[in-house]
């Protein structure tokens, strides 16, 4: 199969396109997946780059953990699924023509959702799902603070609490961005990368403050976002692009009876529980996975540069 791999961390000029030998026959509870689209995530960035922790894990680094296809082999004791049958999974090595999947993890695919949203799907939708629906437990009415408009989890956590009857702000670094963020369901926006941000989220609510917070920024805003949640309020953290280390003002955390909270890691059948509830949103329309670019399996190095770059809004999706 052709594949997309790198066997040592640095620039994109690190990344090779070539042949690789086909994933095995799958295995017990597995299915064996001919990928038609696949996206990328931050992640991918830093295990090429060897950052945030992030080591190699084979000799050639297949990247990716979303995909959408057709199934190509079922393992055995797997129900429901079958050769030939499109669908959406949550995987490894997935920026390939070939991929093993769970078959837990593993979803049909109605029929009038697009391949590529598909792809574009599982890890960003999933984290903003979990982290809204499933943690924070969103109710309409309430005020939303979705962080990173630009972001894959950012695109969607500002449709699924807009969905949800939540009103929603939210942040980016650009003016364009905030402008295709309010086209999402925003009703106001501020710029994450200012000095007065919770100035801002205050003005935005009328000195009030948010009921809940999504955010992966991290260490830079998470004081000035501690200062912007409500009496009663709901921080919910699903990663630390920018730093995971900060303070924390107990005495501000009891009085005002905040609660944090992490996505964490959950088990593959409340992940699947959280793919469903994501499919059935797009399959209505709610929810419309954002597609910044998409690029051959080729170019895998611009989709790299694509995602690094300061204009990237929404997921960057790659297509074996």
């Amino acid at each position: 199969m052709r594949a997309a791999w790198h066997e040592t961390t640095g620039g994109t000029d690190v990344l090779q396109v070539g042949e690789l030998d086909d994933p095995p026959a799958p295995d017990r509870g597995e299915v064996r997946i001919r990928v038609q689209a696949t996206s990328l995530d931050r992640v991918d960035l830093y295990w090429r780059e060897g950052s945030h922790g992030m080591r190699l894990r084979w000799p050639q680094h297949v990247g990716g953990r979303d995909l959408a296809g057709t199934i190509d082999a079922v393992g055995t004791d797997v129900d429901g699924l079958s050769v030939g049958q499109r669908v959406m999974a949550s995987g490894e090595r997935t920026h390939a023509e070939l991929a093993l999947a769970p078959a837990e993890l593993t979803l049909p695919l109605p029929d009038n959702v697009d391949i590529a949203a598909a792809g574009a799907t599982p890890t960003s939708g999933r984290s903003a799902w979990a982290g809204l629906v499933d943690k924070a437990r969103i109710e309409s009415g309430e005020t939303v603070l979705v962080m990173a408009a630009g972001s894959g989890v950012g695109s969607f956590g500002i449709q699924i609490a807009a969905a949800a009857g939540c009103t929603v702000i939210t942040s980016a670094g650009t003016e364009a961005k905030r402008r295709q963020a309010v086209d999402l369901g925003a009703v106001a926006t501020v710029d994450h990368r200012a000095d007065d941000l919770a100035d801002q989220i205050r003005d935005a609510t009328d000195g009030r403050g948010v009921d809940v917070i999504l955010d992966h920024i991290g260490e830079p805003v998470f004081p000035a976002l501690m200062r912007s949640l409500a009496p009663e309020g709901r921080f919910v953290t699903c990663g630390v692009t920018a730093g995971h280390r900060s303070s924390l003002h107990l005495g501000a955390l009891f009085t005002q009876g905040h609660r944090l909270m992490g996505v964490g890691r959950p088990d593959a059948a409340t992940i699947r529980g959280h793919l469903t509830g994501l499919l059935d949103a797009i399959d209505q329309g709610d929810v419309t996975p954002q597609i910044a670019a998409e690029y051959a399996l080729d170019d895998i190095a611009e989709a790299h540069a694509a995602l690094e770059g300061p204009d990237c809004f929404g997921k960057v999706v790659l297509r074996p």
